[in-house]
C-alpha cells in the first residue's frame, strides 16, 4: 500500500489576474514505516518490562507441577486429582506465554469483530502478576459483553498501557477497575485507578509525544494510544476522579450487526 499526502492550493497571478491550481504530492511511506517502528519499539518495551513479573507467575505453577510429579513418583494415591491440577497449571502457563508471544509480534493491522471479554481477559492475564507485586487488584466483570471492530493486538497494547500506567500510579494497595459503558452510538471501555490522579497542570499536555510525568517515562505510551484510537475511528479521554485516582476512556463506534 502506498501512503501519500496531497495538498492542493488555489493561487492567482496578480499581474494577469489568472487563477491556477497548484498541487503537492508527498510520499509518506518512510514516515509510516518510522511510526510503525516506534509503535513496535514501545510494544517491545512493555513486553520487556512485563517479562520479570511474568517469569515469577510462570515459576509458581512449574513449582506445583514439579511437586506433584515427585508425589506421583513416590506412588501416592489421588492420582486423578493431581493430574487435573497439573493440567490446570499447564494451561495457565500456556495462556500467559501465548499472550506474551502475541504481544511481541508486529501488528498485523487486520481489523475484525472482537469480543470485549476476550480482549480484557487477555490483558488481565498479562498484568495480574505485576499488579499483585504492588498489592493492586485488577477488577473486571467476567460477564462483560459487547463487540468492537478492531485490530486485537493494537487494542491490547492500548489496554496494557492504560492498566500498567494505573498500577504505576498507585503507591498504596487499591483497585483498578475495568468496566464497559454503552450509548446509542458508542462502546466505552473505562480504566479507573486509585492512584494520585492526573495533576491539573498536566491535563493539556498528557498524550503529547515525549511529555511524561514519570521519572523514566518516554511520553510515547499515551501518544501512541491516542493515534491507535484515531485509526479505529475512536478517541481517548481522561479525567481526574472526584475522590481519588484517574479514569481513562477508550471510545469506539458501535458495531452494526
Amino acid at each position: 500500500m502506498t501512503w501519500n499526502n496531497v495538498l492542493v492550493y488555489r493561487i492567482q497571478d496578480k499581474s494577469t489576474k489568472r487563477k491556477y491550481v497548484a498541487g503537492l504530492l508527498k510520499d509518506l511511506r518512510a514516515y509510516k514505516e518510522a511510526k510503525e517502528m516506534i509503535v513496535q519499539a514501545e510494544r517491545m518495551s512493555v513486553v520487556g518490562q512485563l517479562a520479570a513479573s511474568i517469569a515469577h507467575e510462570i515459576r509458581n505453577p512449574l513449582t506445583s507441577i514439579k511437586g506433584f510429579l515427585q508425589l506421583l513418583k513416590a506412588g501416592v494415591n489421588h492420582k486423578d486429582e493431581y493430574y487435573r491440577i497439573m493440567e490446570d497449571e499447564i494451561e495457565k502457563i500456556e495462556s500467559i506465554t501465548s499472550e506474551l508471544l502475541f504481544m511481541s509480534k508486529p501488528s498485523s493491522n487486520k481489523k475484525k469483530n472482537e469480543h470485549l471479554h476476550h480482549l480484557i481477559n487477555d490483558v488481565v492475564v498479562l498484568l495480574q502478576s505485576q499488579a499483585k507485586f504492588k498489592n493492586v487488584t485488577i477488577k473486571y466483570d467476567e460477564a462483560i459483553s459487547g463487540v468492537i471492530y478492531c485490530d486485537p493486538s493494537q487494542i491490547k497494547q492500548v489496554l496494557i498501557n492504560l492498566v500498567k500506567n494505573g498500577i504505576e500510579a498507585m503507591d498504596e494497595p487499591g483497585d483498578i477497575s475495568i468496566y464497559v459503558d454503552t450509548t446509542d452510538e458508542h462502546i466505552i471501555i473505562n480504566v479507573e485507578d486509585e492512584g494520585i490522579g492526573i495533576p491539573q497542570e498536566s491535563m493539556d499536555q498528557l498524550g503529547v509525544a515525549f511529555f511524561t510525568t514519570k521519572e523514566n517515562g518516554t511520553g510515547l505510551g499515551l501518544n501512541i494510544t491516542r493515534e491507535i484510537m484515531e485509526q479505529h475511528n475512536g478517541s481517548l479521554k481522561f479525567f481526574k476522579n472526584k475522590t481519588k485516582g484517574s479514569t481513562f476512556q477508550l471510545i469506539f463506534p458501535k458495531v452494526n450487526h
